[in-house]
């Protein structure tokens, strides 16, 4: 029987991921608002050397374990190579576990599945085990090429093996139990954005006219990568309506995969190149400033934060209509997943009138304060230590 009993104060928060991305961040801005609060003590379990376990020195008690390596000839020694990474996971979890006695462990990852050994470990250590997923949607939908077996073994096995789980919206959490099975609690943590883009608020204020050539700045900013952001077709789009140039620039800004396809397109369309630019990574809150409007045609996400700090910044966003976007975004924003004729209709009227674009600018600032603002966000961290703490003291 797992360990529930009285409160101890103390959550393991747990990170074996090698790359730092959205739920890293998050997970730290969460350490540091139960610091802040005082209503736990935060320890993190991380990989040694990785910017994750850098940056939460500065927040938490730390536990850090080494990477490892996967010995050649690993592919036909799979299973035991896994097995091995779960004794080492253990037995680094197991000492932090005797030293600091969490009431709690909340193991974090990507997407699903992503964070398999850590979740094995805290389970095989009988620890109340939160699990936080950013990103839920079925793999189907993720287009993973193996999407039913994925499935079925979420169903079966995995998504039976922790006490709760933790998404970002309640709408999330309603998708998560439609494909998935889950029958356990499913409590909500929305995401927020850093205190330096909340001091900006409202700084990208509207332009009162366009510029000179009459073209409204879109922005695609973030991960360069087909399949969840949309990016091809996008880019169809674009390519199939030339005349697009009139009206709109596009810049995509940001690395990836996918930015090898644009770079070939816009040498093969010349025409084109004058109003489209790809970039590398830039800082998001002088980008955003430097545009009219902020495009996510992602096929699938879980909360954007680029989302979040256009929408701090008063940037208004056009967006695909996702669990993670229909909370925050007004109808008039949203579109149906992959109708670029849908998007650029919106894009057009943005485009046309000052006050649209004043409009949604307004009304993404309401929304922001109203849901992902840092006091919204420290409210539902207590509410959330306060209902996981409950739901382990009616725990058999």
């Amino acid at each position: 029987m797992k360990r529930a009993g009285r409160h101890r104060a103390r959550w393991l928060f747990v990170d074996l991921a090698p790359s730092f991305g959205g739920h890293e961040v998050m997970i730290l801005r969460w350490i540091d608002e139960l610091v802040q609060t005082g209503v736990a003590i935060p320890v993190l379990l991380c990989l040694r050397g990785t910017r994750l376990a850098t940056l939460a020195r500065e927040h938490c008690k730390t536990v850090e374990i080494d990477p490892g390596a996967e010995p050649a000839g690993a592919m036909l020694r799979r299973k035991w190579v896994a097995l091995g990474t779960v004794a080492r996971i253990v037995w680094a979890m197991a000492k932090a576990v005797r030293r600091w006695r969490p009431a709690v462990v909340v193991v974090g990852e990507g997407c699903l599945m992503a964070q398999r050994h850590g979740l094995w470990a805290a389970v095989l250590l009988r620890q109340y085990v939160v699990l936080y997923v950013p990103l839920v949607a079925s793999f189907t939908e993720m287009g993973f090429p193996d999407a039913a077996r994925l499935e079925r073994r979420m169903q079966r096995v995995y998504g039976k093996l922790p006490d709760a789980w933790l998404t970002i919206t309640p709408e999330q959490a309603t998708e998560l139990r439609a494909w998935s099975g889950v029958t356990q609690p499913v409590f909500c943590l929305p995401n927020t954005v850093s205190a330096a883009v909340e001091a900006r608020q409202g700084s990208a204020v509207p332009r009162a006219r366009l510029e000179p050539d009459g073209r409204t700045r879109v922005l695609v900013l973030g991960r360069l990568e087909a399949r969840q952001k949309g990016l091809d077709l996008l880019l169809d789009w674009w390519l199939a309506h030339p005349a697009l140039v009139a009206d709109f620039e596009l810049h995509l800004v940001g690395e990836g995969p996918f930015g090898a396809v644009l770079d070939a397109a816009l040498q093969a369309h010349p025409a084109l190149a004058e109003a489209v630019t790809v970039a590398p990574w830039a800082d998001a809150v002088q980008v955003l400033c430097a545009h009219d409007v902020l495009l996510l045609p992602s096929r699938y996400e879980g909360v954007p934060l680029v989302m979040l700090e256009a929408m701090a910044l008063g940037v208004p966003v056009v967006a695909s209509e996702l669990p993670g976007t229909r909370p925050y975004l007004g109808a008039d924003c949203l579109f149906p997943i992959g109708d670029m004729a849908r998007a650029f209709e919106i894009l057009t009227r943005l485009h046309r009138s000052e006050a649209a674009r004043k409009a949604a600018s307004a009304a993404n600032l309401r929304a922001f304060r109203a849901r992902a603002s840092g006091a919204a966000f420290s409210a539902a961290v207590i509410q959330l230590t306060e209902q996981v703490h409950a739901a382990i003291g009616q725990a058999p």
